[in-house]
C-alpha cells in the first residue's frame, strides 16, 4: 500500500488529520461535485446530535488515574460547546478521542449517528485546530488552506478558488497567498489553520485551545471573528479552553472539567451565577472562597462562622456534597464584584457590614481590584468601579454584600 502523504516524518495532530486525507476513501472529482458531497456529509439527520459522547472513559498514564472519567455530552447542529478546565483536566484528551488520535477504554463516540470506533482520524468528518497552527512549512499559504480539498479530489482550480475565498473570510488577504507560513505572524498562521480546518465544510470543528498563545488585540479580534464565522458558516464546534472569560464569550454551553471528571454543565451565565460547588465557582471566574462552619440554616439562609472569626450569611446551595447542615464544615463563595467596600466604620455602612483593612489596590482598566484583610488571618478580593470613594492601603474600611450574592456550599466529609 502506498504510504499516505507526509507519513515519513512524525507530524503534529492537526497536520496528521489533513495529511492523511485520501487514505481508504473514494472522492469525486471537480469542485462542484466535491462541494455537494461535503454539504451532504455535513448535514445531520433532523433531530440528530452531530456529536455524542456516551459514557466515554480513558485511563491516565499513572496506574489508577483517569485522564477522562465517564464523559457524556451531546452537541447539536450549529452549537458551540466548550470544555473548560485547568491543565490536566481532560480537555485535550476529549478532543483527541473525538479526532481519533486516542481510543476510549469504554463508551461510544458518534458523529452524525455513526460510531467512530473503527474510523481513523482522516476518515472522520471533522476539522481540527490545535494549540499551534501545525501548517505544512514546505507549502505556501494557499496550498495549506486548499489541502483538505486536494485530499478529497477537488481539481486545482476549484480548490484554490474555494481556499482563497475561505482565507479571506478568516482575514488572510490574497497578497499573502503565495508566502510560506513562516513569513506570517502567529495570529495570521492561526487564521490560515482555521481556514484549512473549515474549507471542506466539516460536520464538526474541533478546537484545542488555539487562542491560548495570543493576547491583546489579536486575541480579541480572532475571538470576534470566530464567534461571527461559526454562525455564518453554520459550524458545530467542540472547543477546549482554560480561560473562562474567553469560553464564556464564545460558547452556547460549557462543561467544566477537573481531574478528568465533568463537574457541571450549563450556559456560561448559569455556571457563573449558580456554580454547583466551590471548584466550579473558581474555574468559571474570579471568586472568594471563605472556609467556615454552619451555625444555623433557616428558610434556605445559612449563618456561617468563618474560620477568620467573622459571622456571615449566604444562601444554602445543594451540590454534589449535599446541602449545608448545622455544625458541618462549609465554604462561602462570593464573587469580587458583589463585595461592596467603603472608607467608613461598619456601624456607618450598615447593619450587615464588617470591618476590614485594605491591603492592596490596583487599577485594572474598567475596575479597581482591592485585596482586603478581614478578621483573624482572613482575606478576600473585591472589584469596584473606578471613581468610587475607597480607602487607602493600610486604612480601616468596611465590607458588605447582598444575601443573594453569597452561596454556602457543604464541604466534602
Amino acid at each position: 500500500m502506498t504510504p499516505p502523504r507526509h507519513a515519513a516524518i512524525p507530524l503534529p495532530m492537526a497536520q496528521q488529520l489533513v495529511g492523511f486525507g485520501t487514505e481508504g476513501t473514494v472522492f469525486g472529482r471537480g469542485a462542484d461535485q466535491g462541494a455537494a458531497q461535503e454539504a451532504a456529509r455535513s448535514a445531520a439527520a433532523p433531530g440528530q446530535a452531530v456529536l455524542v459522547l456516551d459514557g466515554v472513559r480513558k485511563a491516565g498514564h499513572a496506574e489508577g488515574t483517569q485522564a477522562l472519567a465517564w464523559l457524556e455530552l451531546q452537541l447539536q447542529q450549529g452549537e458551540f460547546l466548550t470544555l473548560l478546565g485547568p491543565a490536566g483536566a481532560g480537555k485535550s484528551v476529549a478532543i483527541e478521542l473525538v479526532a481519533g488520535f486516542l481510543q476510549p477504554d469504554a463508551g461510544r463516540i458518534l458523529i452524525k449517528g455513526e460510531r467512530q470506533a473503527r474510523l481513523p482520524p482522516w476518515r472522520r468528518d471533522i476539522g481540527l485546530v490545535s494549540d499551534s497552527p501545525d501548517l505544512f512549512p514546505e507549502m505556501d499559504v494557499l496550498s495549506n488552506a486548499a489541502f483538505p480539498l486536494e485530499a478529497r479530489g477537488v481539481d486545482r482550480a476549484g480548490r484554490e478558488e474555494r481556499a482563497a475565498a475561505m482565507l479571506e473570510r478568516w482575514g488572510v488577504p490574497p497578497s499573502l497567498a503565495r508566502l510560506r507560513p513562516t513569513a506570517l505572524s502567529p495570529a495570521r498562521q492561526l487564521r490560515v489553520a482555521l481556514a484549512r480546518a473549515t474549507v471542506h465544510g466539516p460536520a464538526l470543528l474541533l478546537l484545542d485551545d488555539p487562542l491560548r498563545g495570543l493576547d491583546g488585540e489579536e486575541r480579541e479580534a480572532l475571538a470576534a471573528d470566530l464567534s461571527q464565522l461559526r454562525r455564518a458558516l453554520g459550524l458545530t464546534v467542540l472547543h477546549a479552553a482554560r480561560d473562562p472569560a474567553l469560553a464564556s464569550v464564545l460558547s452556547d454551553r460549557m462543561v467544566v472539567l477537573e481531574g478528568g471528571r465533568a463537574r457541571q454543565a450549563g450556559t456560561p451565565q448559569g455556571l457563573y451565577e449558580n456554580p454547583a460547588d466551590p471548584v466550579v465557582a473558581a474555574l468559571t471566574g474570579p471568586c472568594n472562597r471563605l472556609p467556615g462552619r454552619v451555625l444555623s440554616v433557616e428558610d434556605g439562609v445559612c449563618l456561617v462562622r468563618l474560620d477568620c472569626g467573622l459571622e456571615a450569611t449566604g444562601l444554602s446551595v445543594t451540590g454534589p456534597e449535599g446541602s449545608p447542615l448545622p455544625g458541618a464544615n462549609c465554604t462561602l463563595v462570593i464573587r469580587p464584584e458583589h463585595v461592596a467596600v467603603a472608607p467608613l466604620p461598619p456601624e456607618a455602612m450598615g447593619e450587615d457590614a464588617v470591618a476590614a483593612r485594605l491591603v492592596e489596590s490596583r487599577f485594572a482598566g474598567g475596575q479597581v481590584r482591592l485585596r482586603l484583610a478581614v478578621g483573624e488571618g482572613g482575606e478576600l478580593v473585591a472589584h469596584r468601579p473606578p471613581g468610587l470613594p475607597l480607602p487607602e492601603p493600610g486604612e480601616v474600611a468596611s465590607i458588605a454584600w447582598n444575601l443573594s450574592a453569597a452561596q454556602v456550599h457543604r464541604d466534602a466529609s
